[in-house]
């Protein structure tokens, strides 16, 4: 019997409650988190195409527009590695890049899962040529 009573009183129930809601929360916060530098991640893999689509269109230098999307990508930092950049299409004076990227997970530190693949995306713009 006097198992039963000291099992039903509910002293230090809200400790372990809290307890076991931390990791929980802190996962999901991690996985927000990641969301969130994904989300920065393609607006500014957009920012440097766009970039590099305003150097082309004056230069028609595939090169030079390569080079400017590269220190687009490397002035903002983060995780974002550029890849190459190429013209996707070209029709007269009107034209298409495509920017690739790769973005680093930092999702979960290297000391528990190793080193995650990067996640490869691209992303395109159209344009024309100044004469």
């Amino acid at each position: 019997m006097k198992i039963i009573k000291v099992l039903r009183r509910e002293e230090g129930s809200a400790t372990i409650e809290f307890l076991a809601m931390v990791p929980l929360v802190f996962f999901i916060m991690m996985i927000f988190w990641q969301f969130l530098v994904a989300g920065y991640s393609a607006i500014v893999a957009q920012s440097a195409v766009n970039e590099a689509a305003k150097t082309y269109a004056v230069t028609n230098n595939i090169a030079e527009a390569s080079l400017a999307a590269s220190n687009f990508i490397d002035d903002v930092g983060g995780n974002l590695e550029f890849v190459n950049l190429y013209e996707s299409s070209r029709s007269g004076n009107n034209f298409g890049l495509t920017l690739n990227v790769n973005l680093e997970l930092n999702f979960v530190p290297e000391k528990i899962v190793g080193v995650l693949p990067p996640v490869a995306f691209e992303r395109s713009v159209n344009g024309r040529v100044m004469d």
